[in-house]
């Protein structure tokens, strides 16, 4: 027969969180995440932040009748088009199984074309058509009023700064 023994009671209190100027304070400008583990673990923050803007653009891109996919695409494109499906696998962060099935879906619905190269007939080239760019040109307008919300109340420096650190941390993650 097994002896039990009582439970020590233990506090379900959360200490007081140190003053200002103590050793491991809080900045007072930090936004909380819900999770004090992991307010100061910039790659959960970015995680974070990027969920938070897919899904809000998740929610916009259908009301508009199109998907995160197709959008990425276009944008890609828009950026500069003529480019093959490798460059478009990479500027869109997409598996080439996902991207050829989509771009299949696009070309048959006139969003875009699909050109084998003249001097290499083993790479393709993919444009976007007229009616694709007006599609990009329509969802263009609300992602930048999405950006603008994100940025707002930041200083055209602070805007330039975040910019900067972005391409800076993803830089440092590619050497």
């Amino acid at each position: 027969m097994a002896v039990t023994r009582p439970r020590k009671k233990t506090s379900r209190t959360k200490p007081a969180p140190p003053a200002a100027d103590e050793p491991g304070a809080r900045a007072p400008d930090r936004v909380a995440t819900g999770n004090g583990l992991f307010e100061d673990f910039l790659p959960h923050l970015i995680a974070r932040l990027a969920y938070q803007l897919n899904a809000d653009l998740i929610e916009k891109l259908r009301l508009e009748g199109i998907n995160l996919a197709r959008w990425r695409i276009l944008a890609v494109l828009a950026m500069g088009d003529g480019i093959t499906i490798s460059e478009i696998i990479d500027r869109a962060m997409m598996q080439q199984s996902a991207l050829s099935r989509v771009l299949m879906t696009m070309e048959a619905e006139e969003y875009v074309r699909r050109v084998p190269r003249r001097d290499d007939g083993r790479y393709v080239d993919v444009f976007l058509t007229e009616k694709g760019r007006a599609l990009f040109n329509s969802l263009d307008t609300i992602v930048r009023r999405r950006q603008n919300r994100l940025l707002k109340g930041f200083s055209p420096q602070e805007t330039d700064a975040a910019f900067a650190i972005m391409r800076r941390l993803i830089q440092n993650l590619s050497e």
